[in-house]
Formats: C-alpha cells, structure tokens, sequence
C-alpha cells in the first residue's frame, strides 16, 4: 500500500511539474498575430493556462537611428517615446477588443488576457521575457505565402534558434479545431539526434496529452532494411514513452511531398514537429517555399523545440 502512494503521490508531482501553465503570445498587431492569439486563447484553455499578449516598440534610446559608424538620437527623445508608447497602447487595446470579440462569439468566458508593452529589440526583450517570467510555450503567427521571401522571416527566426522554451507556428489562415494536440507528427531518418529529439518530444507531449506519430519517409519499396529499421529504431526507442501513445509508421512514396501530405490527412494529424538544432527531414524533403507552401496548403500548425 505505501508503494503504490509513492507511486500516485510521484506521478501527480510529474503530471504538475509538466503542465501548460504559462503561455506567451507575441504581437504585432497583423491578421496573422491576431490569428495566432485567438489559436493560443484555445489552447490556454484546454490546458487551464494563462495568456500573455506582448509587444516590443520601437525604443530610440535602445535602438538608435545608424550613420555608417556614428549614431543618432532624435532631437527630443522623452517626446518621441511618449508617442511611441502611447501608439503601442492604442493599438495593444484594439488589439485586444478584437480577441474580446473573438472569445464573445465562441462563448469563451471568465477568461483573462495579460498584456505587456516593452521597448526594445523585438527578439532579445520577447526572448528575455519569456525566460524571466519562466513561461511554457510560445504561441506566434506565420506570415502567409508570398508575404516574406524568408521561410520564417527574420524576427521568427532568431526566436526559433534561441527560444529555450517550444514555439507553436501558426499559419496565417489555420483554425483551432477541438481535437487539437490529439494528433503529432514527427518524421525521422533514424539518426542519434532523431533519438534524442523523440524523448525531448515525449516529454513536450506529456502535458499536452498528444499521441505521437513517428514516421520515416522512402521513395522505394525496394529497400530489404527498411522496415526493420523502423523495426530497431521502434524497438530502441519506445521503451521511454510509456506516458504517452505512439506509432511508428512507413510512408513510401516516389513523390515525398505527396507522401507526407497524404498521411498528415488520412491520419488527421494536427501538428508538425521539427527541431530547431538541425536540418530535420521534413525541412530537408523540400525547398523552403515548398515546406511552407504546405503547411498553409494545410493549414497545419508547427511545433517547434530544441532536443
């Protein structure tokens, strides 16, 4: 009997230590951001979460104007950041009515939104304060096609690179569907650092209550190996993810693209999750503009973490 306390009174501390509890939403004040906090408002509250909205402005005096080696600071720096600031609060609050709207129309209520200005260099202050305020997952919004020749554009980026915490994309038109976080792909080729992004996966996954789809993708059936080494790569590492449901699937086809399309809708899944420290498969299958092309194509979030 005090075994199996133990053992409850273990598993609760695990379940608590691993909660959603801190969600972080940067904005900019675009369709695409409002999208990705109406996206995080869901979220916040499947998992019982809070949300922060924050804005980084422009700050003169942390981000001076540059002449070649010299810099220059506008002649009345005071009243130039009081307009600055006075136009962030402006549109933080029209902002916010609009996400009101949004939780008014699908019935959402009793539910508190923070918000946070900060001047600066968006990236360092967003990065700084979601390391401060010890937060558990960045919500942000992807620009759509054609509107950033950069995959990800540069502010997302640099965010992705040195986030400590997951990021959670969202394309510019995706919808929050009830059965979100029921369904994650993740694609290997079967390399040590795959093994290690898995475990780091599983626990990401805990939390949310996510069942996770490992899955390789091969152009032949011709291959005599393959299957046992998905076999072996199951087998190695399956054994630490007794929290949490998984698959191990083989996708063949000569058309990759076509093949992760086709699988991402007959199985419903509901996010892509690649890491941020390497060129993974999916990143690695296509052209930059084609994995993006994709993802809006499927209006399919992306979640992103470092293993």
């Amino acid at each position: 009997m005090s075994n199996k306390l133990n053992t409850t009174a273990a598993s609760e501390q695990f379940n608590q230590a691993n909660m959603i509890k801190k969600i972080l939403v940067p904005v900019d004040f675009s369709s695409y951001s409002l999208n990705a906090a109406c996206y995080a408002v869901h979220v916040a509250q499947q998992k019982g979460a809070e949300i922060t909205l924050i804005h980084v402005y422009f700050n003169p005096v942390t981000n001076p104007i540059s002449y070649d080696h010299f810099y220059s600071f506008p002649a009345n720096v005071a009243e130039t950041l009081s307009e600055i600031v006075e136009n962030a609060r402006k549109l933080m609050k029209e902002f916010k009515d609009k996400l009101n709207s949004y939780l008014a129309d699908h019935e959402i209520v009793e539910f508190q939104i923070k918000t946070e200005l900060i001047g600066g260099i968006a990236e360092e202050a967003i990065l700084d304060f979601a390391e401060a305020g010890q937060y558990d997952l960045m919500v942000i919004g992807i620009r759509g096609k054609g509107e950033s020749e950069n995959w990800f554009g540069s502010f997302m980026t640099e965010i992705i690179n040195k986030a400590s915490i997951p990021v959670l994309a969202i394309p510019g038109q995706a919808s929050y569907k009830q059965s979100m976080f029921k369904q994650l792909m993740y694609a290997t080729n079967f390399d040590k650092s795959d093994g290690i992004a898995i475990r780091r996966l599983i626990e990401i996954a805990i939390p949310l209550e996510t069942h996770i789809s490992v899955v390789h993708i091969d152009d032949t059936a011709d291959n005599p190996f393959i299957n046992y080494d998905l076999a072996h790569f199951k087998e190695k590492y399956v054994g630490n993810a007794d929290q949490v449901k998984m698959d191990f699937d083989l996708i063949i086809n000569k058309n990759r693209a076509r093949g992760i399309e086709s699988y991402i809708i007959d199985k419903a899944i509901d996010i892509i999750a690649v890491t941020s420290h390497k060129r993974n498969i999916i990143t690695s299958l296509f052209k930059p503009s084609l994995t993006k092309e994709l993802l809006f194509r499927l209006e399919i979030p992306m979640l992103i973490f470092h293993s």
